[in-house]
């Protein structure tokens, strides 16, 4: 997970930060990661990708103005944060094999939930919601 995290905040958030804000990217405000648990905290559900320390959930970015880009708001804010988030959702996409954000459901309103799940027979295959 570490090197695909990395990958997507230097390749995708910092840059889009630097476009939508003309600011750098100081923290990502993480709202899950490690959790043994099944998926939705939902008793009886299959194990989720957060029990295998494979996903992590992040909420908000903040930026080095002192701003904060928070994924419940800004889904729905300005012209800018929105197109900062769905820019950040979208290249996510080329790094994890799970996506999920505001439009997949009311669950992940606050969050996008990034994993390396194995899917398909290749074990490659994306969803990106």
């Amino acid at each position: 997970m570490i090197p695909q995290i990395d990958s997507w905040v230097t390749q995708v958030v910092e840059p889009a930060a630097r476009y939508y804000f003309r600011q750098d990217l100081v923290e990502l405000s993480v709202l899950a990661s490690y959790s043994c648990r099944p998926m939705n905290s939902v008793d009886g559900a299959q194990i989720s990708e957060h029990a295998y320390a494979n996903a992590i959930d992040v909420g908000g970015f903040k930026l080095s103005n002192g701003d904060k880009i928070s994924v419940l708001e800004g889904w729905n804010g300005s012209e800018r944060e929105q197109a900062f988030l769905r820019r950040i959702h979208d290249g996510a996409c080329l790094y994890f094999t799970t996506v999920l954000g505001p439009n997949y459901n009311s669950l992940h309103a606050n969050h996008f939930h990034l994993d390396l799940a194995h899917h398909g027979v290749s074990g490659l295959k994306g969803y990106c919601r």
